[in-house]
């Protein structure tokens, strides 16, 4: 076992199973840039090191609340070092979608945000009955920036995409159980029994063969995000907010725990 981004991710392996878990709880896991940077090597060398299954999970009872908003705070003051963490993030995703290997993330708790973006480039979601996930950045006078607005749509086609993102909802794992975006849901009690029963069918099945299917499953589905047009808008979109009056609003609004005033500028 190891850890890295100061003890933020706690990494440990078993053969060829890699299980990386988000350690911020009393953040609600919610990610650092450091933690992108880590996750992201993590990912790039794993493959190379003999790795076939990556399994991506949070300490404290959630899996993650989404970046951490301290950190936008600073926005305005360093709108270069936000496009970059933004970017930085979306590539994570983009690798976590595309690397040959398969990628487990479990969920129980929360995952908002970034949280949820980085579910949506999971190969395979295992959930708790109770769990929530969201895009709740409206809220805050912004959209997703890690590929959410495109990867939600194409998971659970664009008219509930709308509905989830225009309104913020919080959508439980028991809805996206049944729309196919939660692959396996279980009572909380058994997640980590159900987690291990995967992962020993993943890890027993041949590597190179779940590494074709995965690269024509995603060309077939036309899901290579990391470079396409509406990907790049959506961070464009992003990092515009970010600056605009109401993305200073609420973003300070969030960190003071008020309502944000919103007026559309």
């Amino acid at each position: 076992m190891r850890t890295l981004a100061g003890g933020d991710l706690v990494v440990s392996r078993s053969g060829a199973v890699l299980e990386v878990r988000l350690n911020r709880p009393a953040k609600r896991n919610a990610v650092t840039s450091a933690m992108v940077d880590a996750l992201a090597a993590v990912v790039a060398s794993a493959p190379e090191e003999g790795v076939t299954v990556l399994v991506l999970r949070g300490e404290g009872g959630t899996f993650c609340a989404g970046a951490d908003i301290a950190a936008y705070s600073d926005a305005a003051a360093d709108p270069a070092a936000l496009a970059s963490f933004t970017r930085r993030a979306r590539a994570l995703c983009t690798a976590l979608e595309n690397a040959p290997l398969v990628v487990v993330v479990v969920v129980e708790g929360l995952a908002l945000g970034g949280g949820f973006e980085l579910v949506l480039a999971a190969d395979i979601v295992v959930a708790a009955e109770g769990a929530r996930f969201g895009l709740p950045e409206t809220r805050l006078g912004l959209i997703p920036g890690w590929g959410g607005t495109q990867r939600l749509a194409r998971s659970i086609g664009p008219a509930a995409a709308r509905f989830a993102i225009l309104t913020a909802a919080v959508l439980p794992a028991e809805r996206l159980a049944t729309a196919g975006l939660v692959s396996v849901l279980v009572p909380a009690g058994d997640l980590d029994a159900a987690v291990g029963d995967l992962v020993a069918q993943l890890a027993s099945s041949a590597p190179r063969a779940q590494r074709a299917a995965k690269e024509a499953i995603a060309l077939g589905a036309d899901e290579h995000l990391g470079h396409s047009p509406g990907a790049e808008r959506e961070t464009e979109h992003l990092l515009a907010l970010f600056a605009s009056a109401d993305g200073l609003e609420g973003v300070a609004a969030f960190t003071e725990k008020r309502a944000p005033l919103f007026t559309g500028h």
